[in-house]
Formats: C-alpha cells, structure tokens, sequence
C-alpha cells in the first residue's frame, strides 16, 4: 500500500503542476521572488523639466560613498574601536516617481567586548540624498534601536528612552556619529 500511496500522491503532484503552470498565482510569486533580477535603471543622470532623477548605480555609489566615511568613525578610545565588514544594499521602491530607493547599511562594530557587535541602518533616497531613517544595534550585553533622532536602549542594567541631541557623550553608538558626523542631522551632506 505504501508504494501505491506514493505513486498516487507523485501523479497528483504532476498533476497540480501541470494545471498550475502558467497561472497568475505562480507569476506573481516568481515577481516577489528576492532572487528576481532586479530592475535595469539607467546610470545616467536624467534632468527632466528641472527635476533631478537619480539613477539605481549613483544612489549606490553615493552610500557607498557614506559607507566608506564610516570606516572612519572612532567609537571608543581605542584606535581600532571601529566599524569592520561593511556592507550597503540599494533597491528602488516601486511606483515611486520621481524614482526612490531604499537602502541598508550592515557592519560589525569592532568594540571592546567578548563578541563582535552588529550595526544595521536604514535608509531611503528621496529628493536627492540619503535620508537615515533608523537602525539597531546590538552587543553581547545591550540592544539599541534608533527611529530618527530618537533612540531606546535595553541592557542588563536597565532601559530608557531619549533623543540623541540630549543624550551624554557617554553614550558611544556608532549611529549618533552617523547622524551627526557623516550626516547632518540624519541627512546625506551633498553639496
């Protein structure tokens, strides 16, 4: 009975398939799928009646750019207390027009700690530059999760809530240098 089990539920399995091919259901899945070749946007600059629209490979070079100018940032007083292993992810946001894109920087932060912190930032491209929207990030010790100039920081020693521009400079969180060193107040400096 087993085999016979099996053969039925392997013809049934065909079956759906081949009724199933082609169907809107699986179109639009394999248009969700993140392995979808994403959309060819021009690398050029387009002026269009004095509006700027900025191409998919300059909004990416551009956080590139803000990725490199955080390889910079000192987070404590030691010298090699800083971000390692960055990594910058550009998609455009669909129907937006002029064309947007959302973007997410990932690092590990090289802090004096048993394990290697983690950063995870984002962002959106709209208007012509970077906006930083929020992040986290986490130690082996404490959480911090940042929604604008607002942050929360959950530990072992406690929790609270504040703004960065009134936080001490004890706090020492990569994304307070972020928002007002390599940005100015969460946004991209661009001249």
């Amino acid at each position: 009975m087993g085999s016979a089990y099996r053969r039925w539920l392997s013809w049934m399995c065909l079956l759906l398939l081949g009724c199933c091919w082609g169907s809107p259901a699986l179109a639009a899945h394999s248009s969700l799928s993140p392995a979808a070749e994403p959309t060819q946007v021009s690398p050029q600059l387009v002026r269009d009646s004095g509006a700027e629209h900025f191409s998919l490979a300059e909004a990416r070079q551009r956080l590139e750019a803000i990725a490199e100018a955080m390889r910079s940032i000192r987070l404590c007083s030691r010298p090699n207390c800083r971000y390692r292993d960055i990594s910058v992810e550009v998609r455009p946001i669909a129907g937006a027009e002029p064309p947007e894109y959302e973007g997410r920087i990932d690092a590990a932060i090289d802090r004096p700690s048993g394990s290697l912190d983690r950063a995870h930032y984002r962002l959106r491209f709209r208007g012509g530059r970077w906006q930083l929207l929020g992040g986290e990030e986490v130690s082996d010790v404490s959480s911090f999760f940042f929604e604008g100039d607002t942050y929360e920081v959950f530990s072992a020693y406690g929790s609270r809530k504040g703004k960065l521009a009134d936080a001490s400079s004890s706090l020492r969180v990569g994304y307070r240098e972020l928002y007002y060193r390599v940005f100015d107040r969460g946004q991209e400096r661009w001249p």
